[in-house]
């Protein structure tokens, strides 16, 4: 990626998605003039198994350096894929069967699944505490267990499989969203966790996975919500953790010595355009010390993240060195991208075999107990 213009390595920072479920005129007019380092999929791109597998092989084609091709298939609530194959389990059910052996099991289905419809990369598993099982939250059903050392051992056995897949893995939501009560899709949450509570709960999950061999967390998603214990309780303005150098240089970088990729959630979420627009965020979130952000939904806002990464370069607001750093680690973990299976109809039926048998067999051993 050293070859690249400045405009094309700022555009290797963003992690966009795309309108529809082909790569038209427009959207291929995105992809050449931004070069996005990724690609997000949602139901809306999914129409069917081969149309997806096309649909990635031509985004593939568009761009000058291999992207990353991701999607939020979680299971549960978040299963993006459930149009055509059967559903996931969420990782609610996991947690109540409580076995590393079958998360491991869905890590591994999943995998294969998302390979061979072209993925490389998964925004799964989330590592968040199920703190409020009830609340409006958006996290209902989407987490492992209650304390850190459940999720460590059925979210680290689910992400060995699916790194072990070859798919890439993404904990989200740092530094921790269980403890929240509003949806950050609205609006911004705030978490008032003591910084001990917080180390000693929601962070000791990245630190444990962040150091394990055959699951370590390579890439995390930061949060749109406020953390008094890291920002202080009097401060004037609710920087979301996205946006702020405490939490993502200081915390996650300096403290807990991560070295793998940090990624914005999708700066189009009502936490972050409530207070500024996409572009500011985009800018913000560069200079706090994430490697990518997110816009998953419009093109327009693509454009403008764009543009104003190119000016606050420009400007000297994002140095060289900067730029540099955050290349370096999209190109670490592209290094560990696999190129995906050739895409056959048989093979598609046999996985949403297994699927369903899982499904089948989860529910059998939750019956039990």
């Amino acid at each position: 990626m050293t070859s690249l213009s400045l405009e094309h390595k700022l555009g290797q920072m963003l992690f966009i998605g795309i309108p529809g479920t082909t790569v038209d005129t427009e959207t291929q007019k995105l992809l050449k003039s931004v070069q996005p380092g990724g690609i997000i999929l949602f139901a809306r791109n999914i129409e069917e198994p081969q149309q997806v597998a096309e649909l990635n092989a031509e985004i593939r084609r568009q761009l000058k350096v291999p992207p990353l091709i991701s999607i939020d298939q979680e299971g549960g609530p978040v299963d993006r894929l459930k149009k055509i194959c059967p559903p996931m389990a969420a990782a609610h059910k996991l947690r109540l069967a409580d076995d590393a052996r079958l998360a491991n099991e869905q890590g591994a289905i999943t995998a294969e699944l998302l390979r061979l419809l072209g993925f490389n990369m998964n925004f799964a598993p989330v590592l968040d505490l199920a703190v409020h099982d009830d609340a409006d939250n958006a996290l209902r059903h989407r987490c492992f267990g209650a304390r850190p050392a459940k999720i460590i051992r059925l979210a680290g056995a689910y992400l060995e499989g699916l790194q072990n897949g070859s798919v890439i893995g993404c904990g989200k939501h740092f530094p921790g969203l269980g403890d929240s009560v509003v949806d950050s899709h609205k609006e911004l949450p705030v978490v008032d966790r003591s910084e001990e509570q917080l180390m000693a709960e929601d962070l000791q999950v990245y630190v444990d996975l962040s150091a394990k061999l055959n699951s370590q967390l390579q890439v995390v998603m930061v949060a749109h919500a406020f953390y008094r214990a890291f920002e202080g309780a009097n401060v004037r303005t609710r920087v979301p953790a996205s946006l702020s150098p405490r939490i993502v240089t200081d915390l996650l970088r300096s403290r807990l010595d991560f070295h793998g990729m940090a990624i914005a959630d999708d700066l189009e979420m009502g936490a972050i355009t409530t207070q500024m627009s996409v572009g500011d965020a985009a800018v913000a979130c560069v200079e706090a010390g994430e490697d990518m952000v997110l816009i998953c939904n419009t093109p327009a806002k693509v454009y403008e993240a764009a543009e104003a990464l190119i000016r606050a370069a420009y400007d000297g607001r994002i140095t060289p060195r900067r730029i540099e750093a955050s290349i370096n680690r999209i190109a670490r973990i592209k290094s560990m991208a696999c190129s995906p299976l050739t895409y056959e109809v048989a093979h598609f039926q046999r996985l949403c075999d297994r699927i369903a048998d899982f499904n089948y067999r989860l529910d059998a051993y939750l019956s039990r107990l």
